[in-house]
């Protein structure tokens, strides 16, 4: 994993309100829902990259990461 960018909830929160503005603006409304399926599909992995940047944080002899790394 490379190390991520850093960031706040409020950056977060204001990239989805870009994205939303560009589909609702920009987008014919018959692809909207695939516009919105994009956003969906990057986002699908976001929940394992940061379970595996905690599991980075942990210290080897965590039972919890069991001085393993995670690929996935």
């Amino acid at each position: 994993m490379t190390a991520p960018t850093m960031g706040t909830e409020y950056d977060v929160q204001s990239k989805i309100d870009s994205f939303a503005e560009k589909i609702e603006n920009e987008v014919p409304e018959e692809l909207q829902d695939r516009a919105w399926g994009l956003v969906l599909d990057a986002l699908y992995w976001v929940p394992q990259e940061i379970d595996q940047l905690v599991e980075g944080r942990q210290t080897p002899g965590d039972k919890e990461t069991g001085g393993t790394s995670a690929k996935y």
